[in-house]
């Protein structure tokens, strides 16, 4: 079993550029992938969610990839604003005529000023080539992740391995339990009788009705069966590391189970180990709900 919680990174460079690739997972019923881009990179998103559902399954899994350039390209492009340009030299002349300045606004000054000149690199990011480096810094990423995620699943695992052995021993206590309440519900009716000055024979034919009608009721060997299979197909989902959700289901099976043996045995031993039970389901659900 696989733990829904992890954290990996990897990086790769080249072509002028580093990428470094993070991916952090928290639980989720199903598979929730976030992808945080560089600016210009959206494109890549849905190559990057692909790759992805290749190792993940289940989780709210975050993907953050930075860019950093490591080397720039010195090819850049002029443009003049002549629309900007003419403003300016058309406020310039107004100036001089209210200052009533002898020289003229000199061509460089104009260039200097704001906005006339853009400059644009002609240095454009080539999507092919990032992929290429995104995708092997996410694997790197992804392949610790992963590493990460079965490490915390085993001590899951473990900790559901030996929960399910307690609910094992507790099943073989109800079952070692079950014949004896009958024999004490029979002693029980016969002493109270007595004490009500009815004192009645252990065949008389009213007391085995009652008897009769009692330990139909309060038959558990059906429960006690039920849970026994249950038992042994999560312990077979534990050493094949099975799905979470498999076993969750049988948890569910297993809380109901013990719910109608506890209220047809109308014992107070039973009654107790019942709740141990119920108290150790809640805490195997509580771990696979942090399992793929």
């Amino acid at each position: 079993m696989i733990s829904m919680s992890g954290f990996g990174s990897g990086k790769a460079s080249g072509h002028g550029r580093r990428y470094q690739v993070e991916c952090a997972s928290v639980n989720r019923k199903g598979l929730d992938i976030v992808v945080t881009l560089p600016r210009g990179f959206n494109a890549l998103e849905p190559q990057v969610r692909e790759e992805v559902q290749k190792f993940v399954k289940r989780g709210r899994i975050h993907i953050t990839i930075t860019e950093e350039i490591l080397t720039r390209s010195s090819s850049k492009n002029h443009f003049i604003n002549q629309t900007v340009a003419m403003a300016a030299w058309k406020e310039l002349l107004d100036l001089q005529r209210t200052l009533k300045l002898s020289t003229p606004p000199s061509f460089d000054t104009l260039l200097h000023l704001p906005g006339i000149v853009r400059v644009e690199s002609l240095e454009q990011t080539d999507l092919t080539n990032s992929w290429m480096l995104i995708k092997q810094a996410l694997h790197q990423a992804l392949e610790v992740f992963l590493q990460m995620r079965v490490k915390e699943g085993k001590h899951h695992a473990a900790d559901l391995k030996k929960r399910t052995r307690l609910l094992e021993q507790t099943v073989i206590k109800m079952k070692e339990r079950a014949p004896i309440i009958f024999q004490e519900r029979r002693s029980q009716l016969s002493k109270r009788l007595t004490k009500l000055g009815v004192p009645i024979a252990m065949d008389d034919p009213s007391l085995l009705r009652e008897l009769a009608f009692f330990a139909e009721r309060s038959d558990i060997h059906e429960e006690l069966v039920r849970l026994q299979s249950h038992l042994a197909q999560s312990k077979e989902l534990l050493a094949a590391c099975g799905e979470a959700r498999t076993f969750d289901y049988l948890a569910q099976e297993m809380f109901r189970e013990f719910n109608t043996l506890g209220n047809k045995a109308n014992d107070a031993i039973i009654s107790r180990l019942v709740v141990q039970a119920k108290s150790e389901l809640d805490k195997i659900r509580e771990q696979l709900a942090n399992l793929e």
